[in-house]
């Protein structure tokens, strides 16, 4: 290919970027290691059974259809998003079940005082919208939609400096006095990996999400963001699977060319990179080109959590119940369960049933179960095995039976951080790149710093996750755009 645009990686952060500077009648060179697009917004059939190679569900979907609508695209007509009737789930230690959905339908049964506890429940999560209703909206139409920045964020969201302080934990247990519905709401936090006491208030992000927007679950899988991205790319950009980038060279503060790991050289004009900040800086060529400021990021940014990926296609599941199941011990503890221990059992358990959402996921009559074992929790890292990821599984495995007696496997597939890193291409198999609740200065900038390269995808936007990725590869391909000459 002559000397033009190309875009490394086909999840979806390069899939927008792709998209977005196709729209221009550019040609546009989209490059993905792997034999399929997606990365960790796809899905597998394997015996029968679709099954996520990574995200789980959509939250927030009023910022995936801003992101469709800025690729020129309409969200509805791409793609269906089915509501998830039955968010969450939790079980606490005293025999009680706290259903987890809107304020209004969110409730609590067995254990004691069902009903009391149901009212306080309520209470709490609508007095918590109330309060974060303003500050949820300004992020989604606001910050969000922008490029990552401290000074942005501080402009747009400084009359709520007083709300965001503090921790996750305390701002629980002020809305929430009984201890249990303080662990049924901060196991809403799990997904970061972090003890809610060491977590941002920010975070309660998340549960507002649930709150103001439910969580929803693309027909036919996750795969279902990517192929509607794929299905709309121009006939200008070329996507060539199996082209694997092993340096990116750069003459001076111009990025000049790729090599490929097919021994290919690839002269270039400009390049969005959608690997890692870390994977990025790691592959330039001088290391001495990469500025200052990205190798500081790269020395200090913390780690997001690992965890190991179980996927079970199996009988004996009841139909009916929460999409997301969670097991919690009380909410100082919670720490714990992102932490693995070879010679204890689990703390909790947490695992999601997509197919109470969509049957047809599984063959008739059967279910998908999804989990995430604990390697580590956010900003460390320990060396792993493969030794380490059959105690892991086993472990969890136990806890699962435990809970459904009735549960038969068929068929199961794992995906530890070994397989996390090389398959799905997760910096050191770290799930989101930079720990949630990282400020927005110690993510890795668009704009590199490197003429003619931007850098998209995990690492470059807080909160990484669906819309926040495709977010990610259209304010790249626009950082592209806006620095090219002319």
């Amino acid at each position: 290919m002559p000397a033009g645009t190309v875009v490394i990686g086909a999840g979806l952060s390069g899939l927008a970027a792709a998209l977005r500077l196709g729209r221009d009648g550019r040609p546009v060179l989209l490059l993905e290691a792997g034999d399929a697009i997606g990365g960790s917004c796809s899905t597998q059939s394997i015996d029968g059974y679709r099954l996520n190679n990574g995200a789980i569900y959509v939250a927030v979907p009023s910022l995936l259809r801003l992101a469709f609508q800025r690729l020129g695209l309409q969200l509805e007509q791409a793609l269906t998003l089915q509501p998830i009737t039955h968010p969450i789930q939790a079980r606490l230690q005293d025999g009680a079940a706290v259903w987890l959905s809107s304020a209004t339908d969110s409730f609590v049964e067995g254990g004691p005082d069902p009903a009391g506890r149901t009212a306080q429940l309520r209470r709490g999560l609508a007095a918590l919208q109330q309060q974060w209703h303003p500050l949820y909206r300004r992020l989604i139409g606001q910050v969000l939609v922008q490029e990552p920045s401290l000074p942005r964020t501080l402009a747009a969201l400084w009359r709520y400096l007083p709300l965001l302080s503090g921790k996750a934990d305390r701002l629980i247990a002020r809305h929430f006095p009984d201890p249990g519905l303080q662990a049924a709401v901060a196991s809403t936090l799990l997904f970061t990996g972090q003890a809610p006491a060491q977590l941002p208030s920010t975070q309660i992000v998340g549960l507002l999400g649930l709150l103001e927007e439910g969580f929803h679950l693309p027909q036919g899988g996750m795969g279902a963001i990517s192929d509607a991205l794929r299905n709309a790319l121009p006939a200008n950009v070329e996507l060539r699977c199996g082209a694997g980038v092993r340096r990116i060279e750069v003459n001076g503060k111009r990025v000049q060319a790729l090599l490929l790991e097919s021994g290919e050289r690839l002269p270039v004009e400009a390049v969005v990179s959608t690997l890692s900040g870390f994977d990025t800086l790691e592959r330039l060529h001088p290391a001495s080109a990469a500025p200052a400021v990205l190798r500081r990021i790269q020395r200090k940014a913390p780690l997001s959590h690992r965890a190991i990926a179980v996927q079970l296609g199996c009988t004996g599941v009841d139909a009916h119940g929460a999409f997301m199941v969670n097991h919690v011990p009380a909410m100082d503890e919670q720490g714990r369960m992102h932490r693995f221990t070879p010679h204890a059992p689990p703390v909790g358990l947490s695992y999601t049933v997509p197919t109470r959402v969509q049957p047809g996921l599984a063959p008739a009559g059967k279910s998908i179960i999804e989990l995430y074992a604990p390697v580590s929790g956010a900003g460390e890292e320990r060396p792993w095995t493969e030794a380490d990821t059959a105690v892991a599984v086993e472990q969890q495995l136990a806890a699962l039976r435990r809970q459904l007696p009735a549960l038969h496997i068929e068929t199961c597939r794992v995906i530890d951080p070994i397989a996390f890193a090389r398959d799905r291409h997760l910096y050191k198999g770290a799930l989101y790149g930079i720990a949630p609740g990282t400020p927005p200065q110690h993510h890795f900038p668009h704009r590199s710093g490197i003429a003619g390269l931007a850098l998209a995808g995990q690492t470059t936007f807080p909160g990484f996750g669906v819309p926040s990725a495709l977010l990610s590869g259209i304010m790249a391909a626009e950082a592209l755009e806006a620095s090219a000459p002319g």
